[in-house]
């Protein structure tokens, strides 16, 4: 499968995607994995409700250790290609399942391979307290192919927040 190169191109697909299969998919609920190809209100509301999960998780059982499991690729909070990550507010990666070669490294200007700051724009919408935003990424459910993401943050502290996405095939 070719990749996108054109961010249009993803974004109307993306749009023709969701008005066609809104309706189908309502009443689907996630089993374990994001339906890649779909973005609905649904899976919206099970990302937010994931990264909400990790966030009461972390409060719980406090921070080294909630950041011990999110980086854990078989720990409770990674469901094949959805799973958490944790960087700070300048841009150091605290966890992250997929990429622990970046743990303890300063990410802020990773770009995808559209030169989206993917980071500092996932960042900027945690400083504000949560919300979503989108980029390109490495999608470990195959091969590590890039793939338009929805990303979702949330600020746990003015330190620190936590991520999550869902990769949308095109």
């Amino acid at each position: 499968m070719k990749k996108c190169k054109a961010p249009i191109i993803v974004i109307l697909l993306l749009i023709a995607t969701v008005f066609v299969m809104q309706s189908a998919l309502a009443n689907e609920e996630l089993q374990g994995s994001v339906n890649e190809s779909q973005i609905t209100s649904s899976n919206k509301t099970q990302l937010v409700s994931f990264v909400e999960s990790a966030m009461a998780y972390a409060r719980v059982v406090g921070r080294d250790r909630a950041l011990e499991e999110f980086s854990n690729k078989t720990g409770s909070f990674v469901r094949k290609d959805l799973y958490i990550y944790a960087y700070d507010f300048n841009g150091t990666c605290l966890a992250h399942p997929y990429k622990p070669d970046w743990i303890g490294k300063n990410k802020l200007d990773v770009t995808d391979s559209n030169g989206v700051p993917s980071l500092r724009n996932t960042l900027n919408v945690a400083k504000e307290g949560k919300g979503f935003t989108y980029f390109i990424f490495p999608n470990p459910a195959h091969g590590n192919r890039d793939e338009f993401k929805m990303a979702y943050a949330m600020r746990v502290d003015d330190n620190w927040f936590l991520g999550s996405g869902i990769y949308i095939s095109c």
